[in-house]
């Protein structure tokens, strides 16, 4: 990547003066660090969806509008909610969801490099996380972030779709009335990063409160050719016009460039058998040779298609897709919330978002496979002069998308106050519109037509038969870049995306990105919903109780067409055959889906509490899935549920925490694509020709349990620590019912079905499902000196410790039966460091972390066919100051 643009750095310095000089006038008008009191002034009445920053402590966090969307005490909530706030993210010296992700309870980014700015929640990965409350899908900085909450578990009522294991909230600072903030802060590390941020709140007078926030952030990485580039700027505008009303703006413009590492790479050369080419192994190209020829009729092994983790075949740090495997992702956001109190008992909120989202990513496709050459002579009959070495290839892929999202939630609360009861009412409706970009380029790497080596020929007539030729033309067409691992994969040979000059160009990419059902011209979503709850609490505050009721709906219309097969040219022509009810192409989709939540919190005392809650989940916009084995069936919208018990205890006058959470969540039809043989299929047809679809799919259910721990401790002022650990096992029952259904029925017609019986065998329920780790802890702490000669000085540290991950089943060595696989344990030990003082009567702080003190070698993955290698040791040094 290229280094951040000088102007860029030219505009943050100048930036800094002018803030710089706001604040030195700022100061002589008002205290440094705490801004005049509201009750000092004009009292101004208390929000009912926000949260007070008087209520952290450290790293505990007392209050959050997760459990009804409005404010409440979190020790009160029968949901499962954990919050990481800004003083542990300041400890952890965290940039990104990535970082910050490895200290939660649940919720750790996968470990599939494909799937960055994923997180895990009790072995289930989520599709996308939570802004504000609102969608999103850009990766998640630190610059603007108050506190991430963690939605554990089913929470349909809460935010409508999500995966069974839960969702990540990230709540965006806002304008402070409490307390004036001008702080810069510069951030140095190995890997050749430095970043810089700033943050600035100012009171204005008694109405307005203006924040704002920026960061410039570059850094190279362990893994050859990785990094990340970063800018963004962030404004946030709080104004109080009249005792009863508060208007809050905020608007972010950002971009994040990053190169991803491509992972462990997959094993297809420990097996004695191999595979003859085709046309669709395409062309060639060695560019550490030059040398070109097509692929057909040459020979590759085979292999186990498990990861390689031998770091003598691949080092750690390999990666072939190059420096200039960007994916670039431009967003641009603007919150608006009013809120009006009517009285002291009614309350409305009226909130909106618009996000624009632009992404540019070049990749590859099928860039992680080694294989062993197994052609003595090339093509041209010449001896291979890399016959039996390993390889990788792949093609490369350039794609543009994005996402336009505009959305509106009208929220009313109403306080009803008895001698006997508080209970609060909310209801919620909401219209949430969605565009993704589909309709942009997607290209791929092809074969120039005039050239030599392509294979039959394109037709340029825009009918549904050219675009079904057109798409087989262009699969024997692919331009393959391939690497012999012997000689590694320098900047010289990887480094360009250009297409080579007169062999290959960029193409619609009809081979791979443009699937038979077409390219996607316009979709368009809508999912309006409304939900109605209540919060109530009985007998002086020791029963607490949460119902909720949910609908949703999704209305969503998708236009297809054909690209033209021509270089860099994208113009989609629409296709009437391609806009027609099929099975995996619906121009017209509505579905509909209810969610419910019931919860209840007993303290005994201030000490200890019981909490139950019962809630679903839907994945709403996966629609009602493919079609089952039964004809006139389809495998139905994803949905979940389960239950989650907890005990809370609160010791030392609250300055221990401990929570403790047993949960057993399920999703009843989780889909499977069971691949049985043509031989089991055509047992079924022959008994069942009118009933059963030999291309259809099947259900199972997915069971996640587990306990889930918590401890944060404020032991004294200058003490503090956070402890979480974390048991899991995912698995699945309740397999294949609609197989079973005509195994069923054949039974009870006295047919024999030995094929179908043998194939069920191998499915067998109670089987783990991949992804979970058994075991999961982490432990932060911090310690300052505030008197003595050390005084100043802070310590601290920890760990995060994991015990296996399952993988799934496979089999390892060619001939034996299939054994499950996990990822190893390992633990990894984090030590923090600094010193607190003045310069230049500023506020200064150095502070100094080292991640993976003791240099472990380990990897994670959570399946068979993909991970990625634990970071080595590095150091990461913050300076911040209160100008």
């Amino acid at each position: 990547m290229s280094p951040i643009p000088s102007r860029l750095v030219v505009r943050f310095s100048l930036l800094a003066v002018v803030l710089t000089g706001l604040a030195g006038s700022g100061a002589a008008q008002t205290a440094p660090n705490r801004a005049n009191s509201p009750s000092q002034e004009e009292a101004v009445q208390l929000s009912v969806f926000t949260v007070s920053e008087e209520k952290e402590v450290g790293y505990e966090s007392m209050q959050t509008t997760s459990g009804m969307r409005t404010a409440q005490e979190l020790k009160n909530v029968a949901s499962s909610i954990s919050i990481m706030n800004s003083q542990l993210i300041e400890d952890l010296a965290a940039v990104d969801i990535g970082e910050m992700s490895k200290w939660f309870v649940t919720g750790e980014e996968s470990p599939d490099p494909a799937q960055f700015n994923q997180l895990i929640f009790r072995g289930i990965r989520n599709s996308f996380a939570l802004r504000n409350g609102w969608i999103w899908y850009s990766p998640m900085d630190s610059f603007t972030t108050e506190r991430v909450e963690l939605l554990r578990g089913p929470n349909a009522f809460l935010y409508g779709e999500a995966d069974l294991g839960g969702a990540n909230n990230q709540v965006t600072k806002r304008g402070l009335f409490t307390r004036n903030i001008n702080r810069a802060r510069v951030m140095l590390g190995d890997h050749e990063f430095r970043r810089g941020e700033l943050d600035f709140n100012r009171r204005l007078g008694n109405k307005v409160a203006f924040r704002f926030a920026a960061a410039v952030s570059d850094n190279k990485s362990w893994v050859d050719h990785v990094g990340r580039q970063f800018h963004g700027f962030y404004g946030a505008v709080t104004y109080r016009p009249f005792r009863s009303t508060s208007v809050s703006v905020t608007a972010d413009v950002s971009r994040s460039s990053t190169v991803v590492a491509q992972g462990l790479f997959i094993d297809q050369f420990s097996y004695t058998t191999g595979t003859n080419l085709t046309n669709s192994a395409g062309l060639i190209y060695l560019p550490a040779t030059g040398a070109l020829f097509r692929a057909n009729g040459m020979r590759r092994s085979a292999g186990n298609g498990l990861t390689v983790v031998d770091p003598k075949i691949t080092p750690r740090n390999f990666q072939v897709s190059g420096p200039e495997a960007i994916n670039t992702d431009d967003y641009n956001t603007f919150n608006f919330e009013l809120e009006q109190n009517i009285g002291k008992r009614l309350h409305l909120l009226f909130s909106g978002v618009l996000y624009f989202r632009n992404t540019d990513t070049k990749t590859i496709a099928a860039g992680r496979t080694i294989y062993r050459d197994l052609s003595p002579t090339l093509p041209s009959g010449v001896p291979n002069p890399n016959f039996n070495e390993l390889y990788t290839e792949y093609f490369r892929l350039h794609n543009l998308h994005g996402n336009l999202l505009r959305a509106f939630r009208v929220s009313a609360v109403y306080d009803l106050i008895t001698k006997w009861t508080k209970q609060q009412f909310i209801v919620n409706v909401q219209q949430q519109q969605d565009n993704p970009k589909h309709w942009q380029q997607g290209w791929g790497e092809y074969i120039l037509p005039t050239h030599s080596s392509f294979v039959g020929t394109i037709n340029p007539a825009q009918t549904y038969a050219a675009f079904i030729a057109n798409r087989a033309t262009m699969t024997n067409n692919r331009f393959f870049r391939r690497y012999y691992l012997k000689d590694g994969a320098t900047e010289r040979d990887v480094g360009t995306t250009a297409p080579l000059a007169g062999v290959s160009g960029y193409f619609p990419d009809l081979s791979n990105g443009v699937g038979a059902a077409g390219e996607q011209m316009m979709r368009r979503f809508y999912t309006p919903s409304i939900g109605v709850g209540a919060s109530g609490s009985y007998f002086n505050n020791h029963f607490f109780t949460l119902l909720g009721y949910r609908r949703d709906h999704f209305n969503m219309k998708t236009t297809f067409g054909a690209p033209r097969p021509f270089e860099n040219t994208w113009i989609v022509d629409p296709i009437p055959e391609l806009n027609v009810y099929a099975p995996n192409s619906i121009p017209f989709a509505q579905y509909k889906v209810d969610g419910t939540n019931l919860g209840f919190v007993f303290r005994l005392n201030d000490t200890f509490a019981l909490a139950y809650n019962r809630a679903q989940s839907f994945r709403i916009s996966s629609g009602d899935g493919g079609l089952a084995y039964i004809i006139g069936r389809r495998q139905g919208m994803q949905t979940g549920e389960g239950e989650d018990i907890s005990a809370r205890f609160s010791l030392f006058g609250g300055r221990l925490e401990f929570n403790t959470t047993v949960y057993d969540n399920y999703q009843p039809n989780a889909r499977i694509s069971p691949g049985p043989s043509a031989a089991v299929l055509d047992e079924v047809s022959a008994l069942f020709p009118t009933t059963f679809n030999r291309t259809g799919t099947d259900l199972q259910t997915t069971t996640t349990k587990g306990v889930e721990v918590e401890i944060v401790a404020n032991l004294t002022r200058n003490w503090r620590l956070m402890l979480n650990g974390a048991t899991n096992k995912v698995a699945t029952t309740d397999r294949l019912p609609f197989l079973k259904s005509f195994q069923a029925e054949a039974k009870n017609s006295n047919q024999p079905t030995p094929l179908l019986d043998a194939f069920l065998l191998t499915l067998p329920d109670g089987v783990p499902n991949a992804g979970y780790t058994k075991t999961r802890a982490n432990l932060f702490t911090r310690y300052t000196f505030s008197e003595g000669r050390l005084k100043g000085f802070f310590i601290g540290g920890g760990a995060n410790w994991r015990q296996p991950t399952y993988r799934g089943n496979a089999v390892v060595i060619q001939g034996t039966p299939a054994v499950a696989l996990w990822s190893p344990s390992y633990y990894v030990v984090t030590l923090l460091g600094g010193y607190q003082t003045k310069i230049f009567n500023r506020p200064t702080s150095l502070q100094l972390n080292i991640s993976n003190l003791l240099d472990k070698e380990y990897y994670l993955s959570a399946s068979t066919n993909s991970g990625s290698w634990g970071a080595p040791r590095s150091w990461r040094l913050t300076m911040t100051t209160d100008f």
